[in-house]
């Protein structure tokens, strides 16, 4: 092959590149767009798992409340009665009960 023969292959070459380009390209744009597969989807389990972690937290807290909660019920002399009065409405011996009227009644 002579040099003018390269030369004007040269520029062919150049654009032999443009298709294979272009398509990859396109490829990335929809794997980035696509709403079940792409970027996006990973960045919504992301977020999803960011929120159950924020979830387990405040049950993991609540689970520890009631954990002391069950202790205390279950060994505390004075936990026990103050359930037994404001749940049960139990009272003492010899002790009187006065309803106010308009007074809240419990929770």
């Amino acid at each position: 092959m002579g040099e003018s023969e390269a030369a004007a292959l040269s520029p062919r070459r150049g654009w032999l590149w443009i298709g294979p380009l272009a398509a990859l390209a396109g490829a990335a744009c929809a794997l980035l767009y696509d709403a079940d597969n792409g970027l996006r989807a990973v960045f919504n389990v992301n977020a999803e798992l960011e929120h159950a972690d924020e979830r387990v937290a405040v049950l993991w807290s609540e689970r520890t409340e009631l954990v002391e909660r069950a202790e205390r019920l279950r060994t505390d002399p004075f936990e026990i009665e103050s359930v037994a009065r404001e749940s049960l409405g139990m009272v003492r011996p010899g002790e009187i009960v006065v309803r106010l009227r308009g007074a809240p009644q419990g929770d």
